[in-house]
């Protein structure tokens, strides 16, 4: 089985904060579990960082849907290639965070395009948000949705079910 690693941005459609990210959670960490896929979705203000591994045929089937999913617009492909089998978000169906752009200069420009990313940098991207998900995993977040450190995903699906 041939495994692919795959990162795209998009614009969320509900503002900061909304119950859709919690949405977007739920479902995903209820399918990507039955698919062995795993990933982390970073949020800013205004964008969508996210990061999928797993059995190729399944992300690419999942980012067909994720692309007419009505709770983002304008998704850009940044990255797509073979990768290992272990992923590096562990069995983390679906990991979430929020994170400043300014961090990574990802913040929109002056008329509100987003800036170009080369693969180079987007290859910076995917490692910062690898190195995000090994924190969170480590350490936890102060955002409320995200999945606590040793937190089952059985236990973090109740937990952002209940809210």
């Amino acid at each position: 089985m041939e495994y692919i690693y795959l990162l795209y941005r998009s614009i969320p459609t509900f503002a900061d904060f909304d119950d859709s990210d919690r949405e977007i959670l739920k479902t995903a960490v209820v399918n990507n579990a039955a698919r062995g896929i795993t990933g982390y979705l970073w949020r800013t203000g205004d964008q969508f960082f996210q990061a999928l591994h797993g059995p190729m045929a399944e992300v690419d089937a999942l980012y067909q849907k994720l692309i007419i999913d009505p709770r983002h617009q304008d998704v850009e492909l940044l990255l797509r290639a073979f990768a290992p089998a272990t992923s590096p978000f562990k069995n983390w169906s679906m990991g979430y965070d929020h994170f400043i752009d300014t961090e990574l200069d990802l913040m929109p420009e002056l008329d509100g395009s987003r800036p170009a990313l080369s693969p180079e940098r987007a290859v910076k991207v995917w490692d910062a948000l690898v190195r995000a998900a090994e924190s969170a995993m480590r350490f936890g977040s102060i955002q409320p949705i995200a999945r606590a450190p040793q937190e089952s995903e059985r236990a973090y699906l109740e937990r952002i079910s209940d809210a």
